[in-house]
């Protein structure tokens, strides 16, 4: 298995959307977090490798991380993936944020599968995902893992301190998902954040979570 992992800078807000695929497997790919106004950039970049969307996964509710879904799942029909309580934020331009962004503010129409219906877990091709719970930076976080990728939202970014002062944010809660992530060292994970750039997770110094 060869699996390719892509990263988009989402626009106009500078977040981090991904695009998984292996061509040995098919054409279709997962979207993770397609966060542009403008899905130009993702639309190109689908159309260079031949690609069409099967799935997008959220991994928490903000709208620098879902502004694109219901342009994405209009056109390509791809299904919807998140928690349940994201599936309920996404419907509210108050908890997603959008309207303290622009003062109009938008929502997302709604999701396909809630992740607590499937026990945390969805098979795609040769693959599984395994979800985690992630709150901290949002109650309704994710994290999740396929091959030896981790992606990680906003819940753990490179050289950055977790943001927890946001709508349902909790220091308790982020140090719950950063020992779970601790567990996690010593399989060679590639982390994958919401924001920034790609790093190994056995390496990486957890506390600047906490901004220590």
């Amino acid at each position: 298995m060869n699996l390719t992992v892509l990263k988009i800078e989402n626009y106009p807000v500078a977040s981090n959307c991904y695009v998984l695929y292996d061509k040995s497997q098919g054409n279709t790919c997962i979207l993770v977090d397609p966060g542009s106004e403008n899905c130009d950039s993702l639309e190109r970049t689908l159309e260079e490798h031949e690609l069409l969307p099967e799935y997008i996964i959220l991994t928490h509710e903000h709208f620098d991380h879902i502004w694109g879904c219901n342009y994405l799942t209009n056109k390509y029909k791809c299904k919807l993936i998140c928690s349940g309580k994201c599936a309920t934020a996404i419907k509210d331009p108050k908890r997603n944020h959008s309207l303290f962004y622009n003062q109009a503010g938008f929502v997302i129409n709604h999701a396909d599968i809630i992740l607590e219906d499937v026990d945390w877990k969805l098979k795609w091709r040769k693959y599984e995902l395994d979800f985690i719970r992630a709150g901290g930076h949002t109650e309704s976080g994710i994290c999740f893992t396929i091959n030896k990728y981790l992606f990680t939202g906003d819940s753990l970014i490179k050289d950055l301190k977790t943001v927890t002062k946001l709508y349902t944010g909790s220091k308790s809660a982020l140090k719950k998902t950063i020992q779970t992530l601790e567990s996690m060292k010593g399989h060679g994970y590639v982390v994958c954040a919401g924001h920034g750039d790609f790093f190994d997770l056995d390496d990486y110094n957890l506390n600047v979570a906490y901004g220590n």
